[in-house]
């Protein structure tokens, strides 16, 4: 079985999930609009920003980070230019909480105050964490979410702003979404989430052409399927528990490795673990987790944790979702400890 960041979707429980009854959202996501994905909640806010001028055309600049997933820029496109650098034309900066982990909001929120820009959390990765006691996607101007990336429910994400009259104007483009769009982008999405666990190269291949078909139009289809808002209910309260209680035990075990010296103990639901080793460990690891058909690899983290000041590294993801049983996430972090405590 290959265990990735995410679980295998599951037709069985798919088919349960219609006798679900959806229950109240977590109260730290209560003031969160539920939209067809992230990248919808995107072009909802960006769209938003137009009509209040302060976006005029796509000469204006929305300042991203490195190593966001290139949909992501592509979605910011048809109406802002995606920046690395500050300039005269910067309007907007896009704070992306990385696997999690907050960014220094405030350097970030004190620059943009003297600027007058508007902040965009980027929560994709972040669900009920923390920054000085503050919760992440509650500070900035706005906040997008991408709920299904941390367990199947087809797509869905969700938006959260500071400004009164946006839920009524982001509900109002929600509603004009066809349910064919809908049904279209989640049918896709659960073929391809199958096909990431698949050993057919050509199931792989079609799948991934499939599914940057149907992202053209994430920008479109912003309505959320009941079906996903039902699997959303029924998973979230759960995932977030095993989550945080899964980062604590990993971080207690690797206390005196140094290998989570860049990470916080506490306040955090991590999308996943990424682990710093040396470059001689860190092949050590890779190695050891591959043999156990974890995926995984070298992924930049950004261990300032400032869009404007960035200092990106090579880290180890180590998954911790609840689609994987405690005795194997035991196994892993056993592996990691066992290659790790030797490092001098």
């Amino acid at each position: 079985m290959i265990i990735r960041e995410v679980e295998k979707p599951d037709l069985k429980k798919i088919i349960k999930a219609i006798k679900f009854k959806s229950a109240p959202k977590p109260e730290f996501l209560s003031d969160v609009l539920s939209v067809g994905s992230g990248k919808g909640g995107i072009a909802i806010i960006l769209q938003y920003l137009k009509e209040k001028g302060v976006i005029i055309n796509k000469l204006d600049e929305v300042m991203v980070p490195d190593w966001l997933g290139y949909w992501v820029y592509n979605q910011i496109q048809p109406f802002a230019f995606p920046a690395k650098k500050i300039s005269d034309r910067t309007k907007v900066l896009f704070v992306y909480h990385q696997y999690g982990f907050p960014q220094d909001m405030d350097k970030i929120l004190e620059f943009a105050h003297d600027k007058k820009l508007i902040v965009i959390e980027d929560c994709a990765h972040a669900l009920n964490s923390y920054y000085k006691g503050k919760l992440l996607g509650s500070m900035g101007d706005f906040a997008i979410y991408s709920f299904s990336k941390w367990f199947f429910c087809f797509a869905l994400g969700g938006i959260r702003a500071k400004a009164e009259d946006f839920y009524d104007y982001a509900d109002g483009l929600i509603k004009q979404t066809p349910f064919g769009m809908t049904f279209t982008k989640d049918v896709i999405k659960f073929f391809y989430e199958r096909s990431t666990f698949s050993t057919s190269k050509t199931f792989k291949k079609y799948m991934s052409y499939l599914l940057a078909m149907s992202y053209s139009l994430y920008g479109e289809s912003l309505k959320p399927s009941k079906i996903a808002l039902k699997f959303f209910s029924k998973k979230i309260e759960n995932e977030i528990n095993v989550r945080q209680r899964r980062y604590h035990y990993f971080f207690e075990k690797m206390r005196n490795l140094g290998i989570c010296d860049h990470l916080e103990e506490e306040g955090v639901t991590p999308y996943i673990m990424p682990i710093r080793c040396s470059e001689s460990k860190s092949e050590e690891v890779l190695r050891a987790l591959q043999d156990r058909n974890i995926a995984t690899g070298l992924y930049n983290f950004d261990i300032n944790r400032n869009l404007l000041s960035p200092n990106f590294v090579p880290c180890i993801w180590v998954p911790c979702h609840s689609g994987i049983s405690d005795e194997i996430f035991n196994n892993i972090t056993d592996t990691i400890f066992k290659s790790c405590k030797n490092k001098k």
